[in-house]
């Protein structure tokens, strides 16, 4: 698994509460292109894929950090409120719904960490 990989998750698990054009968008972030098809309006739905993108790619380095300056797996909490720390996040996504991402980003890595 990798952050990409994560992150695909977190957009489909969160695509029908925040914008179920999500996993679209999210994924034509991965692309590289980071538009999506025109059929709606995506001001906040690319924000929301690019915080989901960041969200993973954060929460994967901070878990594997942790983990290489310890034995013991880092849990959830220190790793969200690291992320919460951290995380840059677009004006236009409230805390809300930042703290919703973050939540469900790091309940999925914990489903699957990295590897060592």
């Amino acid at each position: 698994m990798s952050s990409d990989d994560l992150a695909r998750r977190v957009a489909r698990r969160l695509g029908n509460e925040l914008d179920r054009n999500l996993p679209a968008v999210l994924e034509a972030q991965l692309q590289g292109g980071g538009a999506a098809p025109q059929r709606y309006d995506l001001g906040i739905t690319i924000a929301l894929a690019a915080l989901i993108v960041s969200a993973a790619q954060l929460a994967w380095e901070i878990y594997r950090d942790l983990k290489k300056n310890s034995k013991a797996a880092p849990t959830s909490e220190v790793i969200a409120r690291r992320m919460r720390l951290e995380l840059k996040v677009a004006d236009e996504i409230d805390s809300q719904r930042r703290d919703r991402i973050v939540s469900v980003v790091v309940d999925e890595l914990m489903k699957q960490p990295p590897a060592d």
